[in-house]
């Protein structure tokens, strides 16, 4: 059994070096390196996974972890600072705007630090992909959603409606930004790997 991470638009695979030796107990860790281009990386992606591999995909990729789990069928699916379609949460439309503003002025204010990584027409490409509900919908027992609530690319709420609507159990980090498995890798496996290790204690299929 594989462990395969995607890394997210614009990344590289060495995002995963913080965290590759805790994932390792579950299997070689294959990180494969993703074109920016989605369609081409879904290929990449595609080639990489085979049936019964535990998923980690971060940003797009958490969006390509969700088109291949259909096919694939994977042991584990972990989606961390995924893209996800906006969502209130609950909450009223004005509290939604207000909040999704702010978390805008953070991006716009961190993005101006350095790169935020990925152009603008493939990050369009992406949140295109990602706002079709029939993207998101697997029929996956195992799937855990890692989430921090400073990321400014994808507000917490989103995450959170998405993973109330699937099912799916979720983690929330109260720091990490957009990519707690680099900047935080050791909080990021204490989230992983309870769950991954609970995860395997269940019977496959």
């Amino acid at each position: 059994m594989t462990v395969v991470c995607l890394h997210g638009l614009g990344r590289t695979p060495s995002d995963w070096d913080g965290v590759r030796s805790g994932l390792e107990c579950f299997g070689p860790v294959h990180a494969p390196r993703l074109p920016r281009d989605p369609a081409a990386a879904l290929a990449v992606a595609e080639a990489a996974v085979e049936p019964g591999a535990v998923v980690v995909g971060h940003s797009m990729g958490g969006v390509l972890a969700l088109q291949l789990a259909r096919e694939r069928e994977p042991r584990a699916l972990i989606l961390t600072s995924c893209f996800f379609p906006p969502a209130r949460n609950g909450r009223s439309l004005g509290a939604t705007l207000a909040n999704y503003a702010a978390h805008r002025v953070a991006f716009v204010r961190a993005a101006r630090r350095g790169p935020s990584g990925g152009s603008a027409r493939a990050l369009a490409s992406l949140a295109r992909l990602a706002a079709q509900p029939g993207r998101l919908h697997v029929e996956l027992d195992s799937v855990l959603v890692i989430h921090a609530r400073d990321d400014h690319h994808v507000p917490i709420d989103f995450a959170l409606a998405a993973a109330a609507r699937q099912g799916w159990a979720v983690t929330v980090l109260d720091r990490g930004g957009h990519h707690p498995h680099v900047d935080d890798p050791e909080r990021w496996l204490a989230a992983a790997v309870p769950w991954l290790e609970d995860a395997f204690r269940q019977p496959a299929g």
